[in-house]
């Protein structure tokens, strides 16, 4: 505890510099919350059976019935009656699905099956990524080559047109006609592009999607290509078309020909997490965006009419965009997307409001068929699986990003607003990704969370019973004061005000609170510290003049707080003491005579050690003196000149100046005969 000083025996001190550590507007210990307020705020955790619409929150989704599929990715499809027949990869597979039972149905050499058209007879057409073969797999899984497309790499779509087949490939961007009786090819189209990515037919034309120059050409029935829009961005990836209107998915980084470098993998991407595991952690106030696309290679919706307006509908939400369908169920077109990360599907309605309609637990939505009234089929990557869509979803709960502070956090109420049913529950750790070190779920006391302090948090809201709807969520938090820091104390002798000490302190505060200091001294050897001031301040130097104080040796503490800017109870400090700084305005004694030709004495210190004697002769520059035993290190030490050569005989007056450690002089003059 530190004792006052009668008011005649403290230092004299002025304050010469503000402290550096000003907390700033908003602290992190004073009451915060994370506020999930819109779709975007919604979409950055995990919504399961729930759509999230961009102001109306989240509601329960239709639902799902997943068929796995014993693949790493569904790269392409095609039904063919009441069959669906699934091209995959990361080893080219067949499937077939067939009255909701998927069955293996042939192998082919490569990576990725690139393209499936049906033919006609029970069996398809088909190509695999990194081959110009053009082949066929008949009703009983045998496989044949068709034709080998000339200088061609891959081949990225079929299209049936009478009794031939449209072939878009790359790269050099051609579509080749194939006449599979003949077993014959034929260049229809050159596009000029890098790679012809997709094809649609559109009435007595085919439009074609190119990647490299990403571009729609409408190609007449003689081949001939007329350019009707083009797209900043790297590809055009998928095409549909709905009353006056055709609909391109660009994405604007993507590289088409990566699919074909693939190699079959024993593990399916994303079963063990990667670039999707772990969620981002929500800061501050819950505010932030989630769309427009820019994440992972932006993605892009354009509408282009007929009579030839083009502009962008909405940018991807999910970034890259595997694929989309259009339908309309009576209030208007609504343009369904699938991401080709995070596997979500957004649903736009072309008019600027854009919804997350599914979150799915696999990495990509790679296929998206729909009927009149909506989404029917979903068809994904990391791993594979089909998705139908029908009725109600039989969960529908939303589980946040984990939410992370920068220390311990007391956790409060949470704040729902919304109807039906809704179940709150939370859960705290220290890790992220979560694992078994953290708590259980638990649901909330009245709206208080029960969770222990810690420093992430997840907030689970299952929603039920009809109608049922969150709009926003608040999650209130408070962090437990940490203690400041004191990094350094030193006291030195200032160098613009001679005879004083400068005391410095470096201090920090990992809550940004403002603090105070009390500075407290004490000779060396004593339990008794003495105050230097008369409150606490909130300043990080003092100048000290100590005339007052005996010579000796001093330690300095200085003890911080965060008191300003917290309760009483809840304050914390610390302390940092320097180390031992000399107080010694006593000028060292001096004695000295001549000796023959040598002149000789004594200097003492009653507090510091004797660093230098120097005499000068008659006013001549000084000269240092050897030290008795060899080094001036003590308080009391011999010393010895001789007398310089050359001194005429007669009077003289040697002047001899002994320094302590502290600086200070002592002076003593000698007149002497030679």
């Amino acid at each position: 505890m530190a004792t006052r000083m009668p008011a005649q025996a403290r230092l004299f001190m002025t304050t010469l510099a503000l402290s550096a550590l000003v907390a700033p507007a908003a602290l992190a210990t004073q009451p915060a919350s994370w506020s999930f307020v819109d779709g975007k705020d919604f979409e950055k955790g995990d919504l399961d059976g729930l759509t999230a619409h961009p102001t109306e929150g989240l509601a329960t989704a239709p639902g799902l019935q997943r068929l796995a599929v014993e693949a790493e990715l569904i790269h392409c499809w095609v039904r063919d009656g009441g069959k669906l027949w699934l091209g995959t990869g990361l080893e080219a597979k067949l499937f077939v699905v067939d009255a909701g039972k998927v069955k293996e149905f042939a192998k082919l050499p490569g990576a990725v099956v690139g393209a499936l058209a049906p033919d006609g007879k029970g069996g398809v057409y088909a190509s695999v990524l990194g081959s110009e073969q053009l082949l066929r797999v008949d009703s009983a899984g045998k496989v044949e080559t068709v034709v080998a497309l000339p200088e061609v790499k891959h081949i990225w779509a079929l299209l049936p047109r009478g009794n031939t087949l449209l072939a878009a490939t790359g790269p050099g961007g051609k579509v080749f006609q194939v006449d599979p009786s003949a077993k014959s090819a034929k260049l229809f189209a050159n596009t000029d592009t890098e790679h012809a990515l997709t094809l649609l037919a559109d009435g007595n034309s085919v439009l074609v999607g190119t990647a490299g120059s990403p571009m729609v050409l409408r190609l007449d029935s003689a081949g001939k290509a007329t350019a009707i829009a083009s797209f900043p961005g790297a590809e055009v990836r998928s095409l549909a078309r709905h009353g006056d209107r055709i609909y391109a998915a660009v994405n604007g980084s993507a590289e088409v020909a990566k699919l074909a470098t693939l190699k079959p993998t024993p593990n399916r991407p994303g079963s063990e997490g990667g670039e999707e595991g772990g969620k981002a952690s929500k800061k501050g106030g819950g505010g932030g965006g989630g769309g427009g696309g820019a994440e992972g290679g932006a993605g892009a919706i354009w509408a282009r009419h007929d009579d030839g307006q083009l502009y962008q509908v909405f940018g991807a939400p999910a970034g890259v965009i595997g694929q989309i369908a259009v339908f309309d169920a009576g209030a208007g077109p609504q343009i369904a997307v699938g991401g080709g990360r995070k596997g979500r599907v957004s649903l736009g309605d072309g008019r600027g409001s854009v919804e997350t309609l599914f979150d799915l637990d696999e990495g990509a939505v790679l296929g998206i068929e729909a009927g009149p009234k909506g989404i029917t089929t979903l068809l994904t990557g990391k791993s594979a699986a089909v998705y139908t869509v029908s009725g109600a979803a039989s969960r529908s709960a939303f589980t946040s990003e984990v939410l992370a502070e920068s220390g311990v956090a007391r956790w409060g109420r949470v704040e729902a607003t919304g109807s039906g049913n809704l179940t709150i529950e939370s859960r705290s750790g220290y890790s992220n990704p979560v694992n078994d070190t953290w708590s259980p779920w638990q649901p909330l006391a009245g709206e208080r969370v029960q969770s222990p302090p810690a420093t992430m948090l997840q907030v689970r809201v299952t929603l039920s019973g009809p109608g049922a709807r969150l709009r926003e969520l608040r999650v209130h938090r408070r962090l437990l004061n940490r203690a400041p820091v004191l990094e350094k104390v030193e006291v030195k002798p200032a160098e613009d005000a001679k005879g004083s000490l400068r005391a410095t302190w470096a201090a920090r505060d990992p809550d940004g609170d403002k603090l105070a200091y009390v500075a407290t001294y004490r000779k060396r050897g004593s339990s008794q510290w003495l105050m230097l001031h008369d409150r606490t301040i909130d300043k990080n130097q003092l100048t000290l003049s100590p005339n007052d104080m005996p010579d000796g040796w001093y330690e300095l503490q200085v003890e911080v707080s965060d008191s300003p800017q917290n309760a009483r109870s809840e304050a914390r400090g610390t302390s940092l003491i320097s180390g031992p700084f000399l107080v010694d305005q006593g000028r060292p004694d001096v004695v000295a005579a001549l000796e023959g030709t040598r002149l000789s004495g004594i200097a003492t210190d009653a507090t510091s050690a004797i660093v230098k004697v120097e005499v000068s002769f008659d006013g001549e520059p000084a000269q240092l003196c050897a030290a008795g035993d060899g080094i001036f290190d003590g308080m009391r030490e011999a010393f010895e000149i001789a007398l310089p050569p050359g001194l005429k005989p007669g009077r003289h007056t040697a002047l001899v100046m002994a320094t302590d450690a502290a600086g200070v002089i002592g002076v003593v003059s000698v007149a002497f005969s030679n």
